[in-house]
């Protein structure tokens, strides 16, 4: 016995060779479609895990830009209360403080206490949404800690800022705190 049924079934007369080939041919059809349609598939689940891998990367993107937007205003909101708490009032006078904010140089007309503990560094400066607040130092520590982007003038900044060149031949000469520029 060899061969397939097939080739028995031709032997025995029950199938003729027309029949026979007519089948053979569905069969190949049969098993094209087959192997076409999961290739389709492989490709589109393919394509759908691609688009829910960007989609939750996306997401994730979004939700950590929202949490760090939360963080700031939290952030923001702090500081506006301890500033709304310590800030000096009555600070107004006829002795000019220059300092610079957003690459300007700004003015502030202070009276001789405030001016200064400015200069002393006492009392340091912070802006919040483009206003400036006149506050005692310590509080302006707090400040820096929180995030120093609120911070415009405080007295760790002007020691890290004043540093003297070797060959700088005024080095021996201090400069006057009433100096106006």
């Amino acid at each position: 016995m060899a061969g397939s049924l097939q080739d028995q079934l031709k032997k025995s007369g029950l199938v003729s060779k027309k029949k026979s080939q007519k089948l053979d041919a569905e069969k190949r059809k049969k098993i094209k479609a087959q192997n076409k349609g999961q290739k389709i598939d492989n490709e589109i689940s393919e394509k759908v895990k691609q688009a829910e891998l960007q989609k939750k990367q996306a997401d994730q993107k979004r939700n950590q830009q929202q949490q760090q937007q939360v963080k700031q205003n939290e952030e923001k909101a702090r500081i506006k209360q301890i500033v709304d708490q310590a800030k000096i009032k009555d600070y107004e006078g006829e002795t000019a403080f220059n300092f610079q904010f957003n690459n300007k140089v700004k003015t502030l007309y202070l009276n001789k206490d405030n001016y200064d503990g400015l200069v002393a560094g006492s009392i340091g400066l912070c802006q919040i949404d483009n206003v400036i607040f006149i506050l005692p130092n310590s509080t302006v520590s707090k400040i820096n800690e929180i995030n120093p982007v609120y911070v415009v003038l405080h007295q760790d900044k002007l020691n890290s800022t004043t540093e003297t060149v070797d060959d700088d031949p005024y080095a021996d000469y201090e400069i006057p705190d009433d100096l106006m520029w």
